[in-house]
C-alpha cells in the first residue's frame, strides 16, 4: 500500500469523515462552541492530551431523554481533573447544563456524552505550565449496546499477561489507555470478548474499561479494593444495589477484599459493571467454566435491577430539559 500525497480540500473531506461519522454534535472550549461539523471538531496537536496524555475523561449515557447517573459521572470528572492538577475553569452545574444543551441541541434521546479535559495546548513539552489554558471537549454520540449475546449465553474473560499500569491514583479516569489497549491486544485470538487485569500479588483487579466482581460459592459478593481499581459508577451503585439483593437472599454478603485468580475461577458467578452495558455475566474465564457455564441469578438481579433504574429511578435521572 502506498502513501496518498495529494492536497485535499473541504469538500472532499467532509464526504469522507461524513461516512465515519457516529458522533451528532461536538463541543470545544478551544473552538467557542459547538457544530455538526466533523472537519470543525479540531484538538490542536500542541494540546498536552493529545500528545502527552495529560488529561481526563468520563460518559454519560442518556435513555428516552433522560441522563443516567450524570451528576455521580460529573463528580468523578472534577475529582479526577483536581487530582491531576487541572483545574476547570467552570463548576460542576455548569458543566450539568451545558450536557443537558447540548443533548437537546443535537435532537437526540438516546445517545452517550463523552467528555474531556486537557492540560491545554501551548507547547509540545511535557511541562504542564507551557500549556495556555484547559480545554473542554465534548461529544455527543450514538450509543451502541453491547452485543444481545453478553447477556443470553455469557462473555468469556481471560487474563491479560500485559498488568494495568498504576496510575497516579487508581481513581483517576486518565486518557492514557495505552495499558488497557495492550491488555485487550494481548488475548486476541484466544476466544476472550475481554480481559481482566491480575497484580504481582496474583489478585484480579479490573478489566480494560470495566469492573469484576464474583460471587462465591458462599454467597458472598466480593469486589477488589479501591486502591487497586478505578472503582466505576455502575459498580458504585451496584453495591448500594446489594442491599436489596442481602433482603431477598440473593447474596449471603458484600466484601470488598483481594480476590485471588484461583478464587475467581471457582466462583459461582463472575459479573462485568460497565456504563457501557451496566451489569454482563462472565460464563467461561481463561478457558475454565465459571459456574453453571450459563448466566447466574446474581447477575439477572443486577440486569433487572438496573433495567428499574434508568427507566423509574427519578433521583438518578437528568432529563434534557
Amino acid at each position: 500500500m502506498s502513501l496518498e500525497f495529494r492536497e485535499i480540500d473541504s469538500a472532499d473531506a467532509r464526504t469522507r469523515l461524513a461516512d465515519q461519522d457516529t458522533f451528532f454534535l461536538y463541543y470545544s472550549t478551544y473552538l467557542g462552541g459547538y457544530t455538526r461539523d466533523r472537519l470543525l471538531m479540531s484538538v490542536p496537536i500542541d494540546d498536552h492530551i493529545v500528545h502527552r496524555g495529560d488529561g481526563v475523561f468520563d460518559n454519560a449515557v442518556c435513555f428516552d431523554g433522560k441522563y443516567y447517573l450524570l451528576d455521580q459521572h460529573i463528580e468523578r470528572f472534577f475529582f479526577s481533573a483536581k487530582a491531576i492538577g487541572i483545574i476547570p475553569p467552570y463548576t460542576e452545574d455548569h458543566l450539568k447544563r451545558l450536557l443537558i444543551k447540548l443533548g437537546l441541541e443535537s435532537g437526540r434521546k438516546n445517545f452517550i456524552a463523552r467528555f474531556f479535559i486537557s492540560r491545554g495546548h501551548g507547547s509540545m513539552s511535557v511541562y504542564p505550565h507551557e500549556a495556555v489554558a484547559p480545554n473542554l471537549y465534548v461529544l455527543i454520540g450514538k450509543f451502541s449496546p453491547a452485543p444481545e449475546r453478553y447477556f443470553k449465553s455469557g462473555m468469556v474473560a481471560a487474563t491479560s499477561p500485559t498488568p494495568m499500569r498504576p496510575p497516579v491514583t487508581p481513581q483517576v479516569k486518565s486518557v492514557d489507555y495505552l495499558s488497557n489497549a495492550m491488555m485487550e491486544l494481548a488475548v486476541r485470538g484466544s476466544g476472550a470478548d475481554s480481559a481482566i487485569a491480575v497484580d504481582a500479588s496474583g489478585n484480579i483487579t479490573e478489566g480494560s474499561n470495566k469492573n469484576v466482581a464474583i460471587v462465591g460459592r458462599d454467597g458472598v459478593l466480593r469486589v477488589p479494593p479501591a486502591d487497586k481499581i478505578l472503582r466505576g459508577t455502575t459498580l458504585t451503585r451496584a453495591l448500594e444495589m446489594a442491599a436489596d439483593l442481602r433482603k431477598k437472599k440473593i447474596i449471603s454478603d458484600v466484601k470488598i477484599e483481594n480476590i485471588a485468580i484461583s478464587e475467581a475461577y471457582n466462583a459461582a458467578e463472575i459479573i462485568f459493571f460497565s456504563t457501557s452495558f451496566f451489569a454482563a455475566p462472565v460464563v467461561q474465564y481463561d478457558g475454565r467454566m465459571i459456574g453453571n457455564g450459563k448466566p447466574g441469578k446474581v447477575w439477572r438481579a443486577f440486569h433487572d435491577l438496573f433495567e428499574r433504574d434508568i427507566k423509574t429511578n427519578k433521583k438518578l435521572l437528568t432529563p434534557l430539559r
